[in-house]
């Protein structure tokens, strides 16, 4: 152990951050190790009401709405490049456009939208290696 002591209100206010985190996240169980001594901090179970039980049950029965996601893959081997400026899911596309290439042999070969839609998710990161059919990027065509 050390010999310099923590003066005590800097140890409550470390504690009183510690517990405001806890009450601000859903932690469910803390555990403080120091020099051998641990401190275990818990919730108890959350309990809930038959309500809330058939309130869950029926959200998650309710029936997905069907997208019209259409794959964009890769047509050959090389490496993934984002075209400039940078897609980001959930942008609008108006109609066909260049989203990003794959590099292959020093060639440039453009990944395009094919019309227009929503970005619903981009499926690789900027450099990534791709092989043919490689899903890219998933457009809603609603």
């Amino acid at each position: 152990m050390s010999d310099v002591q923590t003066p005590p209100g800097d140890i409550a206010a470390r504690v009183r951050r510690l517990v405001e985190a806890f009450i601000e996240t859903d932690l469910i169980r803390v555990r403080i190790e120091r020099d051998g001594e641990r401190i275990e901090v818990g919730r108890p179970p959350m309990r809930q009401d038959h309500a809330q039980v058939a309130e869950a049950v029926a959200l998650a029965a309710e029936p997905v709405p069907v997208r019209n996601v259409e794959l964009i893959k890769a047509d050959l081997v090389g490496i993934f490049r984002l075209s400039r400026p940078a897609p980001v899911e959930g942008d609008l596309l108006e109609g066909d456009r260049e989203l990003a290439y794959v590099e292959a042999l020093g060639i440039r070969n453009p990944v395009r939208s094919r019309g227009a839609g929503r970005i619903a998710a981009i499926l690789c990161k900027d450099g990534d290696a791709v092989d043919y059919g490689r899903p890219l990027f998933e457009l809603d065509r609603g």
